[in-house]
């Protein structure tokens, strides 16, 4: 018994010196914040798209005859420099009459300019594309005969340029008795000016305004002109703008071919003594066949007086050609081919300003 129990306090006691062995530590698992992806902005790339720049066919043309280049298709707008007969031009587009072309012109301001077509010759079977640019909107007419541009509705009021046969117009009002309508004419008073009735061909004209002598709107059982309006401007007959032409340098110079050119017109006024008191024109005729070339002169002339017409060539003043006056239409003249002769239009002087606004035509036959 005491051997048993020594043998139990044995055990204890070593059991005591040992220690009872601790299970491994369990890591604990702390719950850590969800972490969110960091938020990166949002960046729309946009794929660099190709420019295309398109390159319009440029169609190459000589000039049959010296010509303004003018800021739009119409002899409205403003001069930008002239061409000779001759010269080499590329042609870009054409108006949505084909009575003008648009031409490569470094000196504008685009670049560009517009000549008058019957003056450019295209090789056979040149297509022409019409010009994109965007046109004014509104109530149309169409010139069916050249005629002056006034600035005011009435033949008393000053001529502010011409209109050929053909040119669209933009309608922008009427007088009172629609015998005159207001068109859109840039080199005119506030970008307008007025051409009688009878030469413009239109569909209708209800709906345009009808305007005083001033351009003001006139109303219903109203005066024509509404009080406190500035004095209107009376009507007046100005001397011609000088065009800087001379002998040495016509104001146009016309080579006739039979492929080419064979008849051109020209107008524009002279007036004396104050004024541009001369205009000249060179041409050189051509005949098929023969030493002599068939023309035929008309000479048409308004205003307040007449002209004296001389036939040059070179230096001297020719005689026995013939004789041109206002008023003459289909005279025929002979004259040798070959050369270049020179026209000068004079204003035959009279009591006060004599002013002459005159269209000259010339044809060579073959």
């Amino acid at each position: 018994m005491k051997k048993l129990t020594l043998l139990l306090t044995v055990l204890g006691l070593l059991a005591a010196a040992c220690g009872t062995p601790e299970p491994p530590a369990t890591p604990s698992l702390t719950a850590s914040p969800t972490l969110l992806p960091t938020e990166t902005p949002t960046h729309t790339i946009t794929p660099l798209q190709p420019t295309l720049t398109v390159t319009p066919l440029l169609i190459d043309g000589i000039l049959t005859l010296k010509v303004n280049v003018r800021s739009g298709p119409g002899t409205s707008f403003d001069s930008l420099g002239q061409l000779e007969a001759g010269a080499k031009v590329q042609v870009a587009a054409r108006d949505s009459q084909g009575t003008w072309y648009q031409i490569l012109y470094p000196s504008a301001p685009q670049g560009r300019g517009w000549v008058t077509s019957q003056y450019v010759t295209l090789a056979a079977g040149s297509q022409v594309p019409l010009d994109a640019t965007p046109t004014p909107t509104g109530p149309t007419g169409r010139v069916i005969q050249r005629l002056n541009v006034r600035s005011g509705p009435g033949t008393t009021f000053n001529s502010l340029g011409l209109l050929e046969a053909g040119v669209i117009v933009f309608l922008t009002g009427k007088n009172t008795t629609a015998s005159w309508f207001q068109v859109e004419y840039p080199a005119g008073p506030g970008g307008h000016g007025w051409v009688t009735s009878q030469y413009i061909q239109v569909e209708s004209t209800v709906e345009l305004p009808v305007l005083d002598d001033y351009g003001n709107l006139v109303t219903p059982g109203a005066a024509s002109t509404p009080p406190g309006t500035v004095l209107p401007p009376t009507p007046t007959l100005g001397p011609a703008s000088p065009d800087g032409d001379s002998s040495a340098n016509p104001a146009i110079n016309v080579i006739f071919s039979a492929t080419g050119t064979h008849k051109f017109t020209y107008s524009s006024q002279v007036s004396t003594p104050q004024g541009d008191d001369k205009d000249w024109v060179a041409f050189t005729p051509y005949s098929a066949s023969g030493t002599h070339a068939h023309l035929v002169f008309s000479l048409e002339c308004a205003g307040n007086g007449t002209l004296t017409v001389e036939l040059w060539q070179g230096s001297s003043l020719l005689s026995g050609w013939g004789t041109l006056a206002c008023g003459d239409a289909g005279i025929p003249i002979l004259l040798p081919v070959g050369q270049v002769y020179r026209m000068s239009l004079t204003p035959v002087a009279g009591a006060g300003l004599q002013l002459v606004v005159y269209t000259l035509v010339v044809q060579n036959n073959p």
